[in-house]
């Protein structure tokens, strides 16, 4: 459990000195590299509770560009903390680590669940019921400097991964309030399988009737084995 939180204006230093076990020290000679952001499928991007869906695009970007503000990030509903975004890639991936910046004055995710290739669609109806691939307790990280690091048994082969914010900083102390999250960046190795070059070699293997087709009163002769 997350006992405190941590000042708005509290140094990058100091941070890292509260950085509990999970988390590591990002900077750009771990996190500016290995970036995953050129895999994430942004026209599939799809979100529950998020106030402008054509946003959520905006929090997939370089880490080196994390804190821009332009363009804006997302927000979940007024007084409701949960949110699920759900990132596919297109093409199967390694997922070593995930870094998230978010709101000031509470709105900061402090619980965060993920699933890995979720075929189930977690939903806000049925994302409380469903075990986790991995859950973390979250550490307010203004300035992006804070890796969560992937059980990678478990997300060596990711074709999708739905990040569901079950709480903010505000909820740990009783009250509700929306979640804001202006980055989400994700790192790790693509494997060069393509997802569209599986379906379209799926599609182009499966045998076809009318390429098998037999003439009325021919019968079809068995091909000899080699």
């Amino acid at each position: 459990e997350i006992s405190e939180t941590y000042h708005t204006d509290m140094s990058r230093e100091e941070q890292q000195q509260n950085c509990c076990s999970h988390v590591h020290d990002c900077d750009e000679s771990s996190c500016a590299t290995s970036s995953l952001h050129g895999f994430v499928d942004l026209s599939k991007l799809s979100s529950q509770n998020v106030q402008a869906e054509a946003d959520c695009r905006n929090v997939f970007r370089e880490w080196n560009s994390r804190l821009d503000t332009d363009p804006v990030g997302i927000q979940s509903d007024e007084n409701d903390c949960e949110l699920i975004l759900r990132v596919p890639f297109t093409e199967d991936v390694k997922l070593t680590g995930v870094v998230i910046v978010g709101g000031k004055n509470g709105t900061h995710p402090a619980e965060v669940k993920l699933f890995a290739n979720d075929k189930n669609k977690i939903d806000l109806e049925n994302a409380h019921r469903k075990k986790p691939t991995q859950k973390f307790d979250w550490q307010e990280d203004f300035l992006g400097v804070l890796e969560y690091e992937t059980d990678r048994t478990k997300f060596s082969s990711v074709s999708s991964v739905t990040i569901f914010v079950s709480k903010n900083m505000a909820s740990l102390r009783g009250e509700e309030m929306r979640t804001e999250i202006s980055y989400v960046g994700l790192r790790g190795e693509a494997s060069g399988n393509r997802r569209d070059m599986i379906v379209t070699a799926v599609y182009e293997t499966k045998p076809m009737a009318e390429d098998h087709k037999v003439e009325e009163g021919e019968m079809q002769k068995p091909r000899m084995a080699m």
